[in-house]
């Protein structure tokens, strides 16, 4: 469907089960969060910590999961990553030296490590490939424009993708060769060559509510894609400049669609709606759309949201729309 400049589904319904990788092999929600005692009821290894307090095992276990009834032990995250390097804060950091006392970090990145290390933590149902290529979902275009065909596609080369960030079939622990995140992988060192303020993207902060503003080259950009990973920046009582988590960029509980609200920038066109995505990306995140010189991927559109710099809109080129 094609409509006031945009190209692609608005009202895209999923054809594959919309938590995906993360029905755990049949345990379903289960797999990542434990109703009864937390990582205790999963099996966790209680100990003593003074690392975080009240989100690490205790020796009677009574804070187990206090935080998301999270069911899967993020000790050997916390505390014992055996010297590991880590990009967490933009820069090359010891995990076991990284403060933990920020509950947005514990829950948008040790949570998710706990699970996707692969290097000291070992989730259970963690095959290492990625649901879609090993399920046979992915769905790329091929070419463009009135010649559009899309078909399977292997990413990699002959490699699977990988979905242990710790040990990735690379380096075991390298974090060198992932997304930084952390207070230190900030909004004002997302953009090049200029900062987001000197596109029209400002932000106000009151606790750990953040209020933003789009105005200029980036308003017209929410106008042609939206902005829906920027509402993923946090900050907490130290930090309050707003920061990357795991979660800016992915929705741990929809992997294959997602649902844009009808205000706010996660609006698309100042619309609700649903849009293909994979991987759990965030934000409308098609590879297999129809695009063409003037109706940039979905996939590009998603970067350029934090790295600004390279966004057509940046350039004055605003009428080059999105294919979804």
């Amino acid at each position: 469907m094609a409509s006031a400049g945009v190209i692609g589904n608005l009202n895209y319904i999923p054809t594959s089960d919309v938590m995906g990788a993360h029905e755990n092999g049949g345990r379903g929600c289960a797999g990542c969060h434990a109703p009864h005692s937390g990582g205790r009821g999963s099996g966790g290894v209680l100990g003593s910590s003074t690392v975080i307090g009240y989100k690490n095992p205790t020796p009677n276990g009574t804070a187990e999961g206090d935080s998301g009834l999270w069911g899967t032990d993020t000790t050997p995250i916390e505390t014992g990553y055996a010297g590991g390097q880590i990009t967490f804060d933009g820069y090359v950091t010891s995990i076991a030296g990284l403060n933990w006392g920020s509950g947005a970090v514990y829950t948008g990145v040790v949570t998710c490590l706990s699970c996707h290390d692969g290097n000291v933590s070992k989730g259970a149902m963690m095959s290492g490939v990625s649901y879609e290529q090993a399920w046979g979902l992915l769905n790329f275009a091929t070419q463009q424009g009135s010649n559009f065909t899309a078909g399977a596609v292997t990413l990699y080369g002959p490699n699977s993708i990988p979905t242990l960030l710790g040990n990735d079939g690379g380096t075991v622990g390298d974090y060198l060769n992932d997304h930084p995140v952390g207070p230190s992988a900030n909004v004002n060192g997302l953009s090049y060559p200029q900062p987001l303020s000197a596109y029209g993207l400002t932000y106000a902060v009151s606790g750990t509510t953040i209020t933003w503003t789009a105005a200029g080259q980036y308003a017209t950009f929410t106008t042609n894609y939206g902005a829906p990973a920027i509402n993923g920046l946090v900050v907490d009582a130290t930090n309050q400049v707003p920061y990357v988590l795991c979660t800016t960029c992915h929705n741990q509980h929809q992997m294959n669609v997602y649902n844009a609200p009808a205000t706010g920038l996660g609006a698309i066109r100042g619309a609700a709606g649903t849009y293909a995505t994979y991987f759990f990306v965030n934000s409308p995140y098609n590879p297999g759309s129809a695009w063409t010189p003037t109706a940039a991927p979905s996939t590009t559109q998603f970067c350029r949201q934090c790295h600004f710099g390279v966004a057509n809109e940046a350039f004055g080129a605003n009428g080059i729309t999105t294919a979804f």
